[in-house]
């Protein structure tokens, strides 16, 4: 197994936990502590108290979003690992999927112009791709396997051999479009759980302070709701995205390819009928 198909997940899931614990820090400091989350504590008079309230703002920070976490229900820790990946893998794509990664240009240039000048023959066509890892070089390099071949078997094969170049191209760009898909799902079945914790948790109370919990407990339970569809969000965004530059990737792929086969094909590389036949009635004039 190839390791660079093990390495790829593996850097996506590293970059996203790194800006994903980023983006929670700033969230932490920038956000204020709700005063509902303090519990009785914070609505109960005195010195202590005012103190506390006069504290609060400074004690925002990681422990805060633990305690959130902690609060809410489970199914935040897998929203908080589907973010992990949407980031992770959007990272990942932007710059597997860069121009200057899948289709050299100074190569493509080069290989053609060489191509073009009667420099290259097949040997040293396959070797010049070879020593390029672009999946540019890899196709050109199944191109040159089928060298004097007419151009509709050329076409057809390198259709069947580059398929797998364009599936690797593809490949984590469908990890977004499941991401997409999983977490307001997950979302929802957060707040569904959250809203059976808080009815539960209501249920053995009486007096003022009923209402004012049940308000708490929906709170919480939507802010699953909320992260499940600000991460749908972003997964359809990049999804779609990374989606159009992969078909711009494989329609110059694919220019680039026609015109190699032009040049190598058996059609390019026959004499014209035309110049035998004129050198055949030179021939018999010299003769008479």
């Amino acid at each position: 197994m190839d390791r660079s198909c093990l390495c790829r997940p593996a850097v996506a899931l590293a970059l996203g936990l790194m800006l994903t614990l980023l983006a929670g820090r700033s969230f932490a400091q920038a956000s204020p502590v709700d005063s509902r989350a303090a519990g009785p504590a914070a609505t109960s008079d005195g010195p202590s108290a005012k103190a506390d309230a006069a504290k609060s703002p400074a004690s925002v920070g990681r422990q805060s979003i633990l305690a959130l976490f902690a609060r809410a229900n489970p199914m935040l820790w897998l929203l908080g690992l589907c973010s992990i990946v949407t980031v992770g893998f959007t990272l990942e794509r932007l710059i597997g999927l860069r121009r200057g990664r899948v289709i050299p240009r100074d190569f493509v240039h080069r290989f053609q112009e060489r191509l073009a000048a009667g420099k290259l023959d097949r040997d040293r066509a396959s070797e010049l791709c070879r020593s390029n890892e672009s999946p540019a070089a890899r196709i050109l390099g199944h191109v040159v396997r089928y060298w004097g071949q007419p151009a509709a078997t050329i076409r057809q094969a390198v259709d069947h051999d580059a398929a797998r170049e364009v599936v690797d191209l593809r490949r984590n760009v469908r990890v977004l479009n499941g991401t997409a898909t999983l977490a307001p799902l997950l979302g929802l079945l957060g707040t569904v759980i959250g809203m059976i914790q808080s009815f539960d948790a209501i249920g053995g109370k009486v007096g003022g302070g009923k209402s004012e919990a049940l308000a708490q407990g929906i709170s919480l339970a939507l802010v699953s709701t909320a992260i499940g569809l600000g991460i749908a969000v972003v997964s359809v965004v990049a999804y779609y995205y990374l989606l159009n530059r992969v078909d711009l990737l494989v329609r110059d792929l694919d220019d680039q390819v026609r015109t190699v086969i032009d040049a190598i094909s058996a059609e390019s590389l026959r004499p014209a009928p035309i110049d035998r036949r004129v050198d055949h009635i030179r021939s018999e004039s010299r003769s008479h």
